[in-house]
C-alpha cells in the first residue's frame, strides 16, 4: 500500500513538474514573440543608424581626396567628378576619382538607404551656397555631394544626429522642406569634364541651400531635406566650403 502511494505521489510530482515546464515554455514563447513583434521599431531605428553612419562616411573620404588635390596645386574650379567609366579628355590629376587625382573610390549608395529599389546615385556640384558655411553671397558656392531618394527614417536620423531642428521651416512630416530655389534640376547635376555644368563664374551669387521659410540649414555642413517638386528626401554634405 505504501509503495503504491509513493508511486502515485511520484507520478503526481512528475506531472506537476511537466505542467510547470509547459507553462514556463509557453510563457517564454509568448515573451519572445512579443519582443520580436515590438522589436520591429528598434530594428528599423538600428538600420537607420547604420545607414546614416555609412552615408556620412563616404563624403568624409571625398573631402580627404579633395584636400589632397588642393595641396597638389589643383584649382577648385578645375576639379571634376567623372565616374571611372567616363574618364576621358580631362587631365587625370583634376579627377577626384582617378588615382592621379584625388584617388577617391567611386561608389553608389546601398539600396537599403533608398526609397525605391536599386542603388542610389550621388551627385556632386557647386550650384548652391550653404548659408554660414564659408563665404556667403558672390563666389560663395560650395562643392556639395547630394544623394536624392533616401528613406524618411534615414533622413530623420541624419538631422537628429547633426542637431537640425524644424524652427520656422515648412515641414514634410518631420523633415524640413527645401526652399523653392533648391530644385531637382540643380541637385541632380555633376561637375564633369567636358564641363556640361561649369563651375559658377566669378562674382556669381548661387542660390542658398536652405529650408522654406526658415534657417534650419544655416551653418550645417551635413543634413537632409525634402524636395517637393519631385517629392523626395535628399541628403547633402559639403565637400569643400568657399
Amino acid at each position: 500500500m505504501n509503495k503504491q502511494t509513493n508511486r502515485q505521489s511520484e507520478s503526481g510530482n512528475v506531472l506537476f513538474l511537466i505542467l510547470i515546464a509547459v507553462a514556463l515554455f509557453a510563457a517564454l514563447s509568448y515573451a519572445v514573440t512579443k519582443s520580436t513583434r515590438s522589436g520591429g521599431g528598434s530594428t528599423e531605428k538600428e538600420k537607420a543608424t547604420l545607414s546614416s553612419a555609412a552615408m556620412t562616411q563616404y563624403p568624409t573620404a571625398l573631402r580627404t581626396a579633395i584636400i589632397r588635390m588642393v595641396l597638389n596645386g589643383v584649382s577648385v574650379r578645375s576639379m571634376y567628378f567623372d565616374a571611372p567609366a567616363s574618364f576621358g579628355g580631362a587631365s587625370t590629376e583634376t579627377l577626384v576619382f582617378h588615382p592621379d587625382g584625388g584617388g577617391a573610390t567611386y561608389q553608389d549608395a546601398p539600396e537599403d538607404m533608398m526609397v525605391n529599389p536599386g542603388v542610389g546615385t550621388w551627385y556632386f556640384n557647386a550650384n548652391f551656397d550653404v548659408p554660414e558655411i564659408g563665404r556667403d553671397g558672390a563666389d560663395g558656392s560650395d562643392i556639395v555631394a547630394f544623394l536624392p531618394g533616401v528613406t524618411g527614417a534615414v533622413c530623420e536620423k541624419i538631422n537628429s544626429e547633426f542637431g537640425i531642428t524644424a524652427g520656422t521651416c515648412v515641414m514634410n512630416g518631420a523633415i524640413p522642406q527645401a526652399d523653392a530655389a533648391v530644385t531637382d534640376a540643380l541637385i541632380s547635376d555633376t561637375l564633369v569634364e567636358p564641363t556640361v555644368t561649369p563651375f559658377p563664374g566669378t562674382g556669381v551669387d548661387s542660390p542658398d541651400l536652405q529650408c522654406d521659410s526658415g534657417t534650419a540649414f544655416s551653418g550645417q555642413a551635413t543634413g537632409c531635406f525634402y524636395e517637393s517638386v519631385v517629392g523626395q528626401n535628399v541628403f547633402y554634405a559639403v565637400l569643400l566650403e568657399r
